[in-house]
């Protein structure tokens, strides 16, 4: 999927050289507050599902991965950003109703004593919550690509409810927090006179900051995400729209507790779908 997404971003910088003039006429008709400032309130509308994950340390399990995958959902994602001659700040928001993913179960090992060992089937009923914060500035080397540093903000709450014949029903509560640099790049090329297809990619360096309990750990996360759709400008007022897919990704790494095991697991986190957007321009 990076492969992807990077293939498609150097696709747009190729074709936007000889589209620049094309996409200045279209940056002129947008009302400005003052000379050489721009301002843009956007709303985004993201049909999406998550792939989380949560991982297993028994004793016979190792450090074993369960990736499941959520009903789908609608964030939203308000937005502003504010444009002086060829530098640009934006920041957004993301947030979402509650995620619901399927029951599912797995099996479980306990030593009632040293020497016997009973296994259980345990079901998990999860149900979670996300939210996001992402500030870049950035620069436009030609008049449709910009480059953007930012910083990058996720924080999630995961609800476990875990049940089963001959065990303590409980409630497991994660709040895994994921927050660091991002950098970037964003292209569009003109397709008409009065749209655009646009794509964007970046990647990041996340520190995850796991609270499980009464447990505090940190792990690495490598962050990636990519936009890619059209985009139009109403002809009279200033009103642009876009139609796209988003992907983002974030990978933890989790530590192997047994001596000469695997190695370290990846744990996923995945959303992506579907997104719309309509934004005022000032």
């Amino acid at each position: 999927m990076r492969k992807a997404g990077f293939l498609l971003l150097m696709i747009l910088f190729i074709l936007s050289v000889p589209a620049a003039q094309a996409v200045a006429q279209q940056q002129e008709q947008a009302v400005q507050v003052a000379p050489d400032v721009t301002v843009a309130i956007g709303l985004k509308f993201w049909f999406n599902t998550w792939q989380s994950a949560s991982g297993s340390y028994g004793p016979q399990e190792e450090v074993n991965v369960k990736t499941y995958v959520s009903d789908p959902n609608m964030a939203f994602i308000p937005s502003i950003s504010l444009k002086y001659k060829s530098v640009f700040i934006s920041t957004s928001y993301l947030g979402a109703p509650e995620y619901k993913f399927p029951t599912f179960t797995d099996t479980i090992y306990l030593s009632p004593t040293p020497t016997t060992t009973t296994t259980y089937t345990q079901k998990h009923d999860i149900t979670a919550t996300r939210n996001e914060s992402d500030t870049n500035i950035g620069w436009f080397v030609t008049r449709n690509i910009a480059l953007t540093l930012g910083y990058k903000i996720v924080t999630q709450e995961i609800t476990d409810k875990r049940t089963g014949t001959g065990l303590t029903p409980q409630t497991i509560v994660d709040k895994p927090k994921y927050a660091g640099p991002t950098v970037g790049f964003l292209a569009n090329v003109p397709v008409g006179e009065r749209a655009a297809l646009y794509g964007n990619l970046a990647f990041g360096k996340l520190d995850m900051t796991y609270q499980g309990g009464t447990n505090t750990t940190t792990y690495d996360a490598d962050y990636v995400s990519t936009e890619v759709g059209f985009g139009f400008k109403d002809r009279k007022l200033p009103l642009s729209a876009t139609v796209g897919y988003r992907f983002q990704s974030i990978e933890q790494k989790l530590p192997s507790y047994q001596i000469g095991g695997p190695g370290t697991p990846v744990s996923p986190d995945v959303t992506k779908g579907f997104i719309f957007g309509i934004s005022l321009l000032f």
